[in-house]
């Protein structure tokens, strides 16, 4: 039943309306707030990641800059790394002027033939850079050999055969040798 105020009242009753969608704008505002957390959790686990990554490479870098300071302590260098065209060049001259014995003894195991020993090897670095070698070989063609290849290396330089003797030893012939050469000293820097 109608209640006395509906009947007097002289303005139409409104009707409610359905509920609006909550717009295209929340929508978008939405999609907006969800893109932009997806992107932020991306960049901080990449961040981590990073984080993890430089983390991991710290020892390394320390033992590298105990390497490089070994290295300038060795050359005799107090000025800082990165320093002026100058000091490179200066850098560069000094590695020329140096022989790097682990690259001679490297030549020495390629073009060694089988049937020659060593028993001294004396290097010297002072002045011009030279090896004197006493050692024994099977034959005298075996010394000839390895001079051959020592001055085809281009590691080494006029090599001369002080002296070769034939000797017997344990009942087996062989030959004692002495020979000098001179060594490049620039044969390992680029």
């Amino acid at each position: 039943m109608k209640t006395e105020k509906e009947y007097i009242n002289l303005l139409p009753s409104k009707k409610k309306k359905p509920a609006r969608a909550a717009g295209p704008w929340l929508a978008v505002g939405t999609l907006f707030v969800l893109v932009w957390l997806i992107l932020f959790g991306l960049k901080a686990k990449q961040w981590i990641e990073l984080q993890a990554r430089l983390e991991s490479l710290m020892p390394q870098k320390q033992f590298l800059e105990q390497q490089v300071a070994a290295l300038r302590a060795e050359l005799g260098l107090t000025t800082a790394a990165g320093g002026s065209p100058e000091q490179a060049a200066l850098i560069q001259s000094l590695l020329k002027e140096r022989v790097l014995w682990s690259e001679v003894f490297q030549q020495f195991s390629r073009i060694i033939p089988r049937g020659i020993w060593f028993d001294s090897l004396e290097g010297s670095s002072v002045g011009e850079a030279e090896i004197k070698i006493r050692g024994g070989a099977f034959n005298y063609r075996l010394i000839s050999d390895f001079m051959l290849a020592m001055e085809q290396s281009g590691y080494f330089e006029k090599p001369e055969l002080v002296f070769a003797q034939k000797a017997t030893l344990q009942g087996r012939d062989i030959v004692g040798f002495e020979l000098h050469c001179g060594v490049k000293k620039s044969q390992g820097v680029p």
